[in-house]
């Protein structure tokens, strides 16, 4: 019997995250998943990632992995749930450098707004970074969504 750490992240629970929408990067480890996947960061960016926001007043724009299906280097629909682009086999493609809230996520620790709300803030200050990445001012739809109670499946 396997028992599910937070380095392993092999449980149902953790795995489910994987499935329903991919966590937020906190700025500066998009760089350093660009390069455990020997890319630069416009390239990992716009194969691999997504701008997401936290609906605020003005929004906060984040970075996420892109969802399958949808495509990356673009601002993620107004419901942005699905498979996380990394998520394979599994396994999470880039373990290691895998962002904040899915390393926050795991069985033992069922997550929490405050982190998400965090994670936004967080980004406040670097806007221009995704503005940069995008070419362009990002634009938020209309969230459709729950909470991150909903999006955990909670």
């Amino acid at each position: 019997m396997t028992t599910c750490t937070r380095e392993s992240g092999t449980c149902q629970y953790c795995r489910g995250g994987c499935t329903r929408k991919p966590g937020w990067f906190l700025p500066g480890e998009v760089e350093a998943a660009a390069e455990f996947m020997g890319m630069t960061l416009e390239e990992f960016f716009k194969a691999y990632l997504a701008v997401d926001w936290w609906q605020d007043t003005p929004d906060i724009f984040v970075l996420s992995p892109a969802v399958k299906g949808e495509e990356p280097g673009t601002e993620m629909s107004g419901d942005p749930r699905g498979t996380c682009v990394f998520y394979e086999g599994g396994r999470c493609r880039i373990h290691p450098v895998k962002p904040t809230e899915c390393r926050a996520l795991w069985c033992g620790d069922k997550g929490s707004s405050d982190l998400h709300h965090d994670v936004a803030q967080a980004w406040a200050e670097h806007q221009e970074q995704i503005t940069g990445l995008l070419g362009r001012e990002p634009q938020a739809e209309e969230y459709a969504g729950g909470g991150i109670f909903d999006w955990l499946g909670l």
